[in-house]
């Protein structure tokens, strides 16, 4: 493993540094649209643009490294990602913003595919799953490590920053010598057959994204909100990255012992409940952050679980299933801040949409106990198939193509709709 890792240091090396930017600018553009008098609602929706560009990126880019080839379009996603992040910071005008952050999330789906197919084609098949377990956690880590540079106060500084981490992130992989991998597959979507593997599945990265897309577009600008305090933003993202750090494998392990659907349930019960208890009593900071915690914990290993779940039954169609589910996220993702952005403009009034923050929540982790209890109630699993869980980032497919249970041979049983 050790060895595995050494030989990709250069790319392992330019993803954290690119996703310590990324982490960086996720949770500084929000908090200064906050200080810009912005509603909620409109926050919201930038931070929808951003998800719907991302899902463009993935289906579109590999067309691009097609004819530049890895390297150049690296290098091209990270210019055009510097330059969104420097427009925003000279034009604070909804429509740029929204068509920026739209161009950011294409963009870093780029660089992604990129790093994702080096690591892809330079991991040897029996630490497929190690490496991609490790890529997962940098991920999350390099992430956490950018909120730490949040200066709320000091936001054109703080997008330079942004910008100088991102062009740093070229650096390495401009100069590997390791040879550049194969064109990576395009996204190819079956809702049919996702559904078809799994009922709950493709329902379950769904509430994933929602949950997920709201807490990245809107939930440190909640969080200063609430306590009052800019800083407070990143400090709440960085406890709901935490809690997705400490959780994964745990949920993930559960999940390899019992019937995931119950694991699914009660990741949103445990969810909901929280919501509905902070909701009725009022959080302080503490409290907040432990709120936090616990949904990064709930949404993030649920992602996971659900594909396990639907590899459980892909008879051969792995990749075709994942990228579905993947996309499924992705449209969850870009859903969330817009239905709070609705929520916004329909009650005319910052402060209530900003009361609707845990409601959304609570209503998606409430239609995952509904849906997934149904299942339960009408389907009785049948564990003749298994694959063990695996724990996945939420990036784009090259990043899937790793997992080690893709290159299983087809199975014809239909364990655990």
């Amino acid at each position: 493993m050790t060895n595995a890792i050494r030989s990709l240091s250069s790319v392992l090396l330019s993803l954290a540094i690119l996703l310590t930017g990324h982490g960086l600018q996720q949770t500084l553009l929000p908090l200064h649209a906050q200080a810009l008098g912005w509603s909620s609602a409109e926050i919201g929706i930038t931070g929808s643009a951003y998800f719907i560009g991302f899902i463009a990126g993935c289906l579109l880019l590999p067309r691009v490294i097609r004819r530049a080839g890895h390297i150049r379009t690296f290098a091209i996603c990270a210019a055009v990602a510097i330059t969104a992040i420097l427009l925003l910071s000279q034009w604070q005008l909804l429509a740029i913003w929204v068509g920026g952050r739209a161009v950011t999330g294409a963009s870093l789906a780029g660089l992604y595919i990129v790093l994702e197919s080096w690591l892809n084609e330079n991991s040897p098949n029996e630490l497929r799953g190690s490496v991609l377990s490790f890529y997962g956690f940098l991920c999350i880590v390099s992430m956490s490590i950018g909120q730490l540079l949040v200066t709320p106060d000091a936001f054109v500084s703080g997008t330079v920053v942004a910008a100088i981490i991102f062009a740093l992130a070229i650096l390495p992989v401009a100069m590997t010598t390791s040879p550049e991998p194969q064109v990576p597959a395009a996204v190819k979507v079956d809702f049919r057959a996702a559904y078809r593997a799994s009922q709950v599945g493709p329902v379950m990265v769904a509430i994933s994204g929602i949950v997920m897309g709201l807490l990245w577009s809107n939930g440190a600008v909640f969080a200063s909100a609430q306590t009052g305090d800019p800083a407070a933003g990143a400090i709440f993202i960085a406890w709901v990255l935490l809690g997705g750090v400490i959780c994964q494998l745990p949920v993930g392990r559960l999940s390899d012992h019992i019937d995931r659907r119950w694991v699914m349930l009660g990741l949103c019960a445990i969810g909901c409940l929280s919501l509905i208890m902070g909701k009725l009593t009022g959080v302080s900071a503490t409290a907040l952050n432990a709120i936090g915690f616990v949904l990064g914990g709930t949404a993030m290993p649920m992602y996971s679980v659900a594909i396990a779940h639907a590899n459980d039954n892909a008879e051969g169609k792995f990749l075709a299933i994942t990228s579905t589910m993947l996309v499924a996220n992705g449209l969850g993702s870009a859903t969330g801040p817009l239905v709070f952005a609705g929520a916004g403009y329909a009650s005319a009034g910052d402060s209530s949409s900003t009361d609707m923050f845990f409601v959304i929540l609570a209503i998606a982790y409430g239609l995952g106990i509904l849906w997934t209890g149904y299942r339960l109630a009408v389907h009785e699993a049948n564990a003749e198939h298994f694959e063990p869980f695996q724990v996945l980032p939420k990036t784009t497919l090259s990043a899937m193509e790793m997992d080690p249970r893709g290159d299983e041979p087809e199975v014809n049983s239909r364990a655990g709709e």
